[in-house]
């Protein structure tokens, strides 16, 4: 049986595009399992909104520097 610390050290020899492979991969066993809840649903508007208040507060910050 391979250990945590064994799969740990093997991740940090993966490729970024495998890590994500993986992890995808673990989230998706996860919810399977229940474990996890389901993603998220925001509409365009929400996060349309988001951006434009990210927006205001980056300017605001560059105004101050």
């Amino acid at each position: 049986m391979v250990t945590l610390q064994e799969i740990e050290s093997a991740v940090l020899q993966l490729s970024p595009e495998e890590k994500q492979r993986l992890l995808l991969r673990l989230a998706q066993t996860l919810r399977a399992e229940g474990t996890l809840p389901q993603p998220r649903r925001f509409s365009a508007a929400e996060i349309q909104g988001w951006i434009e208040e990210d927006e205001r507060d980056m300017e605001a910050f560059r105004r101050k520097a």
